[in-house]
């Protein structure tokens, strides 16, 4: 399976993924194309996605301060998971935050819906993040 990693441009179809990848994660009023649109264009943060057959699969957004980078929003849509689609965006966007000299990464629990949070744990730790005070921490 080839899995392309980038920030994307924009595009319905990308909007319709983003639904189907967020539909455990966030609201139904936030699942507008308005509020995904949002997401897409927020200036604050980088956002990624995995593209498979033309179809988006998993994201994730990334706000870097300095050499620091918070990770959030990681999800994977549903119907693809434990088929090493987040392993690999998240390989491929710490290769591409390692480029932009980040050193550290971090990610918060407490932004993650209850049901996810034992499998993200144990697919952070897999990953060699470190889990402390609800914080998941790797240096590159």
């Amino acid at each position: 399976m080839r899995l392309s990693v980038f920030s994307p441009e924009s595009s319905t179809q990308l909007l319709i993924d983003l639904a189907k990848i967020y539909q455990d994660y966030f609201p139904p009023e936030q699942l507008t194309h308005e509020s995904l649109q949002a997401l897409i264009e927020n200036e604050q943060a980088q956002f990624y996605v995995t593209l498979f057959n033309e179809r988006h699969l998993g994201a994730l957004q990334v706000q870097i301060t300095e050499h620091q980078a918070l990770l959030s929003l990681l999800s994977v849509r549903d119907l693809t998971r434990r088929r090493g689609i987040a392993k690999n965006l998240l390989r491929e966007v710490e290769k591409q935050l390692k480029s932009e000299l980040v050193t550290m990464l971090k990610m918060s629990l407490n932004d993650i819906p209850e049901e996810e949070k034992e499998g993200l744990t144990l697919f952070m730790q897999a990953a060699g993040y470190q889990l402390a005070e609800g914080i998941f921490t790797k240096s590159l």
